[in-house]
């Protein structure tokens, strides 16, 4: 049977939706012509794809693993027909999809999309969270958007820049009896917040701690930086959280301290990774071109350590 590649869509939002008229709506197409569709895929299959339960729709196995194969699959064929082999900012209307914990696409985003505004006006970019479950998919997950940004330890032989490395530092309230020098056992008496789910794994600084053997006590966790502060203040918990964001926390609410912790431990060396596959795609190289001048003259130099962000 011919495959039709325009299907891919179609497939996709019936399975989400398991409605006919709802994935109709969201493609904007008529019922009739969606149902065409899926009788059309129903047939290409062999298989029903959605069954009826009471008032409901459920999917077949089959459909359950199409439904997670899909947008990889369609992320890698809308790459195969936008490549080409020269590209023109100033004209192009290409969307870049760039992966990022809240806190760093707060430090790249502003000045990555100053630069865009002058030299592509029409380029776009979307900037979905990092998260756990991409975290795990690494490398493949790559493959479906342009980039991450994410720390060494999580992506390994694949191409990136590396962003200046940043020091650990604690994140208290400034009411707190913490001292701006604490001992270790001071920090451990007290309990801590993460920002790392415990079904996500361990943050690159509890894996540190961990190694030797230190393991405080969470109390808390959230995949968002920019939540730490509200589950601090007023409290004697401690986050222990990069410089950059301990120092733009701090301005933005003076009731957070910010203290430097006893351990010796190794910064945080976040980079921005692609897949090998992109290495010569020409809307990549200028996108490439793009983060580096924003890592080398907006968030510090890389190459000669200097992260931007002293400490107290």
């Amino acid at each position: 049977m011919a495959i039709d590649y325009n299907l891919l869509r179609p497939l996709r939002a019936l399975l989400e939706e398991r409605s006919v008229t709802r994935a109709a709506e969201r493609l904007h197409m008529s019922q009739p012509s969606m149902s065409t569709a899926l009788a059309r895929l129903r047939a290409h299959y062999a298989d029903p794809l959605l069954l009826r339960r009471g008032n409901r729709h459920v999917l077949t196995p089959l459909a359950e693993r199409l439904l997670a194969a899909l947008p990889r699959a369609i992320a890698e064929t809308e790459h195969v027909f936008g490549l080409q082999s020269r590209f023109e900012p100033a004209t192009s209307t290409r969307t870049f999809t760039i992966a990022a914990v809240d806190y760093m696409a707060a430090r790249v985003a502003p000045d990555l999309l100053r630069i865009v505004e002058r030299e592509a006006p029409n380029v776009r970019f979307e900037f979905p969270a990092a998260d756990g479950r991409l975290v795990h998919a690494m490398p493949d997950a790559l493959r479906t958007i342009d980039g991450a940004i994410l720390p060494h330890g999580y992506v390994a032989d694949q191409p990136h820049l590396d962003f200046a490395a940043e020091p650990w530092v604690c994140l208290v309230d400034a009411a707190s009896a913490v001292a701006a020098h604490p001992s270790l056992d001071e920090l451990l008496t007290r309990p801590w917040v993460q920002t790392l789910p415990a079904r996500e794994g361990a943050s690159p600084v509890r894996q540190q701690l961990r190694f030797r053997g230190i393991d405080p006590t969470v109390v808390a966790a959230t995949p968002h930086f920019f939540v730490v502060p509200s589950l601090l203040l007023g409290t004697d918990r401690v986050a222990m959280v990069p410089a950059g964001f301990a120092r733009m926390a701090v301005r933005a609410e003076p009731r957070l301290r910010l203290v430097v912790p006893p351990l010796d431990l190794d910064p945080v060396r976040d980079a921005f990774w692609w897949h090998l596959d992109r290495e010569q795609d020409a809307e990549h190289i200028w996108l490439r071109g793009v983060v580096d001048r924003v890592r080398r003259t907006a968030i510090g130099n890389p190459d000669d350590g200097d992260s931007g962000i002293g400490l107290p």
